[in-house]
């Protein structure tokens, strides 16, 4: 199916603003899968294939019209000698109509296991989904703990260095992060990079505070004063924003959410009644 004239009018208009928003910007993005993938040939070669995953095909049509560094997970062995070959720096993508540069992260294969195997995929996938079974599941034991810190909280460690020696000194570099796999890393570009326009989207569903609470507090507070260290955190829906923000009022002490509304030409505000109004109000 051919586009029509108005479409394709309306595609080209975006992209002149692309450019100009990006004009003098270094742009870093980052996930856990990349735009770009080495396979490993029958006789030892390397081919260089898109790399699958929903992120990459909902931002696909921006590595054909930007310069910028996709910092990704090394997937594989091809990757992994692609970015030993090339010192752990971007490499250009050779793929036609990209214009992107890949930077690797090759993490050890067992501490990759705990950040995607165990933390990731289900723990993370299975609660923002309410897929759990409260209060039978998920079973939070000494392999969860120890797949956040040395899984988990590791990755995200390599991503925001890698995120940060790629920004070399750059006054305010715009740092584009990516779902749920890289929680941790807004807080750590940020104590790095103070000035760092840093966004993180998320393309699964919030979940309400509540369902979060089957988590330990050490990660999903760690989660939320992560994400507030981030410029824009962004959502598929007004639920989800709405969840966020309540996540952050309930597990961070000292947050401030603003509960004001209008409705029928007039202003209010929710708040919830502190226990020494309640004694007050009881007398």
């Amino acid at each position: 199916m051919q586009e029509s004239s108005a479409t394709t009018g309306e595609r080209a208009d975006v992209w002149r603003l692309l450019e100009s928003v990006l004009q003098g910007q270094q742009l870093i993005l980052a996930s856990n899968r990349g735009p770009m993938e080495h396979h490993v040939q029958p006789n030892g070669d390397l081919q260089a294939r898109r790399g699958s995953g929903g992120v990459v095909t909902a931002l696909s049509g921006l590595t054909g019209q930007a310069e910028f560094t996709w910092i990704a997970s090394a997937m594989g062995e091809g990757d992994r000698r692609v970015a030993a070959a090339n010192k752990g720096r971007a490499v250009r993508s050779p793929l036609p109509g990209q214009r992107v540069s890949v930077r690797y992260v090759t993490t050890a294969r067992r501490i990759y296991h705990k950040y995607y195997n165990i933390i990731c995929n289900p723990l993370l996938w299975f609660l923002q989904h309410y897929m759990w079974s409260s209060p039978y599941t998920p079973r939070i034991d000494g392999a969860i703990y120890d797949a956040w810190e040395n899984g988990y909280a590791q990755v995200n460690r390599e991503f925001a260095d890698a995120i940060i020696e790629e920004a070399g000194g750059g006054a305010r570099p715009l740092v584009m992060l990516h779902d749920y796999h890289l929680y941790l890393a807004p807080g750590m570009v940020r104590e790095a990079l103070p000035q760092a326009r840093i966004q993180l989207f998320l393309h699964i569903p919030w979940p309400s505070s509540s369902y979060w609470e089957l988590l330990p507090g050490i990660i999903r507070n760690a989660i939320c004063a992560s994400l507030c260290n981030a410029d824009i955190v962004g959502f598929q829906s007004e639920r989800d924003a709405r969840a966020f923000l309540d996540s952050c009022d309930t597990f961070l002490d000292g947050a401030e959410v603003d509960r004001c509304g209008s409705a029928g030409g007039r202003r209010w505000r929710a708040r919830i009644p502190s226990p020494s109004t309640w004694r007050r109000c009881g007398r």
